[in-house]
């Protein structure tokens, strides 16, 4: 795990962290943005791969999928606990 040590690592697991959580921010989701997105957050797996390796990138690859996963799932959640709200008081 001597990954962890390389900063070009950190930058690009970064990345592939920003690139994971933009699409629960997003207000509505187009096929345009969601594509540029994706290419984003395959650039920053790509780099990782070719700059520290298989492993690395499957590590941050992965981390930031289910932290991706993770907000979505909660933005749906929220935002849907909203929409009830306004429909029952509104």
């Amino acid at each position: 795990m001597t990954f962890l040590s390389n900063t070009t690592w950190w930058i690009t697991f970064a990345a592939a962290m920003v690139s994971a959580t933009l699409p629960a921010l997003l207000k509505s989701l187009r096929l345009l943005p969601l594509l540029l997105i994706i290419a984003v957050w395959l650039a920053a797996v790509i780099s990782i791969a070719i700059t520290s390796g298989v492993l690395p990138a499957v590590a941050g690859g992965g981390i930031s999928l289910l932290w991706g996963l993770l907000l979505m799932l909660a933005s749906l959640l929220f935002s849907g606990v909203r929409q009830m709200a306004k429909k029952r008081y509104g």
